[in-house]
This record gives structure tokens, C-alpha cells and sequence, in this order.
């Protein structure tokens, strides 16, 4: 359950921090 949960933060940070840095490369070259 600990690993899961594990994985499972991992994935929201990387798909929250990828979803940031998308936007600022929008507004950058946007």
C-alpha cells in the first residue's frame, strides 16, 4: 500500500510539475 502510494504521488507531481512547465512554455512563446 506505502509503494502504491508511492507511485501514485510520484505520477501526480511529475504530471502537476509537466502541466507547469507546459504553460510556461505556452506563455513563452504564445
Amino acid at each position: 500500500a506505502r509503494l502504491v502510494g508511492l507511485a501514485h504521488f510520484s505520477v501526480g507531481y511529475i504530471f502537476t510539475y509537466a502541466a507547469f512547465l507546459i504553460a510556461s512554455t505556452s506563455g513563452k512563446f504564445g
